[in-house]
């Protein structure tokens, strides 16, 4: 068998790549809650805790992850903000134009 051939045995079909990746994307998003019902299952569920009290107090200070949440929360906002106020022309062109393939002919 030669390589050119090889090549062509070996290529997927458009409906057969897209199978493929629908049932991945379903794996991948099916493979978190699975194990969330998982870890679910084996830890028990925590005691009820009483409703807290209303009172005046100041909340406790955030941890280091709460610090880097709001400052990745600031700085996405602010480049949202930025390319929100970029000015763009009226009728402008369109990012991306969908141009079909032609089919081309199978090998025999």
């Amino acid at each position: 068998m030669s390589a050119g051939r090889r090549m062509e045995a070996r290529r997927l079909s458009r409906r057969r790549f897209v199978a493929l990746v629908a049932a991945t994307s379903a794996a991948v998003v099916a493979a978190p809650a699975g194990a969330a019902v998982a870890r679910r299952k084996r830890v028990p569920a925590p005691a009820a805790r009483p409703a807290p009290a209303e009172s005046t107090a100041t909340a406790p200070p955030a941890g280091a992850w709460q610090k880097e949440f709001e400052r990745q929360k600031k700085s996405t906002l602010s480049t949202l903000k930025t390319l929100r106020d970029y000015p763009l022309p009226p009728g402008g062109d369109l990012a991306v134009v969908f141009r079909p393939l032609r089919a081309g002919r199978k090998p025999r």
